[in-house]
């Protein structure tokens, strides 16, 4: 493998749910902001979605976008961020994966800068990186009008290719430019990314198998 010097112009690009945490926490974080009772009776207008998007009617940000509508168009901002910290900070760690929770913090304690690249819901993602001093987050965003949720998505869903295009854009917006990058990731909406990287990372539980020989 490729010697990388200790520099602090590098960026490790890190995926969150099924990369860093053991499952996705998207259907725990909207039970914790509705309640199991308010899920449950929905579950007949959730399952033709998730139905459709198993057998690639409809794509996963459609079937997100639809779910997210369903259980929560009608909620404020300040009733949906409270619940956002809360989750972010009292419920996430149980799912954790200590390894590459420990690499996380390996990129940082070097200097690198880390940033959180999901598909998953940047309302809560934020919380998690302000408490672990994580440096950016890009994901997905919820739609708000006049302080109330309307369950659409005000961004493309961040997978596959739009987690690079979303990444360029941050850079851009921020007028930041890297020397070398890491990125870590474990299913087929990440591989664009780790294309995108000099050095990618396939996370398989807490194992990390090198997606390709480093590349300047």
């Amino acid at each position: 493998m490729k010697t990388v010097p200790n520099r602090t112009d590098i960026a490790a690009y890190f995926d969150f749910d099924g990369t860093i945490t053991s499952e996705d926490t998207l259907l725990s974080f909207l039970i914790h902001c509705i309640g199991w009772f308010r899920v449950m009776i929905n579950l007949p207008r959730i399952l033709p979605n998730i139905t459709l998007y198993l057998l690639r009617i409809i794509t996963n940000e459609k079937a997100k976008e639809r779910i997210l509508i369903i259980l929560l168009k009608g909620s404020s901002f300040t009733s949906l961020d409270k619940k956002a910290r809360s989750f972010a900070y009292n419920h996430i760690s149980k799912y954790i994966k200590p390894d590459v929770f420990a690499k996380l913090e390996y990129h940082k304690e070097h200097g690198h800068k880390v940033i959180i690249i999901s598909a998953n819901l940047a309302m809560y993602l934020r919380h998690w990186a302000t408490m672990h001093k994580i440096d950016g987050v890009i994901a997905t965003e919820i739609e708000f009008v006049n302080d109330i949720a309307t369950g659409r998505l005000a961004t493309p869903n961040c997978y596959g290719e739009q987690k690079v295009l979303r990444l360029k854009q941050y850079l851009a917006e921020n007028n930041i430019t890297f020397g070398y990058s890491y990125g870590y990731g474990n299913s087929k909406g990440d591989h664009e990314l780790l294309d995108y990287v000099n050095e990618g990372y396939i996370v398989e539980g807490e194992e990390f198998s090198q997606w390709k020989e480093p590349h300047e």
